[in-house]
């Protein structure tokens, strides 16, 4: 089993995402999917993005009017499972504004709260062992 080198809490949330390469070249209309962190977060793309290439990113959250520009590093591509679909990029964020990270973490905060399974019991109901 390979140890997970994870530093950060990853959350699942869907947003928007446009992702550009240098020179204005869009990778389609990516989404947002798993593995939102404070470093960076997961797209799916239909262009298979070169591992290190910098890309522009319009992060869209649902509900709010104000979209986010950011870039980022490309850390790892690979094919999506199942037919035709395209390939997951891990990003690294490079340059976000501090606020623009708390909004992105904020929404996939709140999402992973409201659509979390809780495993354990209602803490009130469990009885004390004497």
């Amino acid at each position: 089993m390979e140890k997970d080198r994870r530093k950060f809490k990853r959350f699942d949330a869907y947003m928007s995402v446009k992702c550009r390469l240098p020179g204005g070249v869009q990778a389609d209309s990516v989404t947002l999917s798993k593995d939102i962190s404070r470093e960076g977060l997961k797209v799916n793309s239909n262009v298979n993005l070169e591992r290190g290439a910098t890309v522009d990113l319009e992060i869209i959250i649902p509900d709010d009017p104000k979209p986010i520009h950011t870039n980022g590093k490309v850390m790892w591509t690979t094919p999506s499972e199942g037919n035709n679909q395209g390939f997951d990029h891990g990003i690294h964020f490079l340059r976000i504004d501090p606020i623009d990270k708390f909004r992105v973490l904020d929404y996939a905060y709140n999402h992973w709260l409201e659509t979390k399974t809780n495993d354990f019991s209602d803490p009130e109901e469990i009885q004390e062992i004497n």
